[in-house]
């Protein structure tokens, strides 16, 4: 549960100093609408405006979700909060293998526009991106004051 909530916290502290809030009164119907219609069961939603990109972070059963939307209503990239267990197999073996001794704090699963799918696994302060065959393709260290 714990580091959930530190995920969950470091969301929400690097949304605060990297996008602006918006209401949803200010989405553009186009954005709205599709959102609507790929999320109608989206609870807890808060939209964000950043480099002219809408983002909707909002529970999507029960997972906390994060839908990156250009103001034409095209997806840009989704990402989901996932259980740890949930990785690819190639992914955990890869953190079992080289990161041992240290805890995946929290994963999550992303598809970009064009259907790529990959996944983070969160480490000590340092995001891992893996393809779906469970290679590292990125690494991005979290600023600590951010987290």
């Amino acid at each position: 549960m714990k580091p959930a909530i530190t995920f969950l916290l470091f969301l929400f502290i690097h949304t605060f100093l990297s996008a602006q809030a918006i209401k949803e009164a200010n989405v553009p119907f186009k954005v709205m609408d599709r959102f609507t219609l790929l999320y109608p069961d989206a609870k807890s939603l808060l939209w964000e405006m950043k480099s002219e990109k809408f983002i909707a972070r909002f529970k999507n059963d029960r997972m906390d979700t994060k839908a990156i939307l250009a103001e034409d209503g095209t997806v840009i990239r989704t990402e989901t909060e996932i259980n740890i267990i949930a990785l690819p197999v190639e992914t955990t073996a890869y953190l079992k293998t080289n990161f041992e001794s240290k805890k995946v704090e929290a994963a999550r699963i992303a598809e970009d526009e064009k259907g790529v799918i990959t996944f983070m696994a969160l480490i000590e302060d340092v995001d891992y991106t893996f393809d779906s065959n469970g290679q590292l393709i990125a690494t991005d260290h979290i600023a600590v004051g951010n987290r």
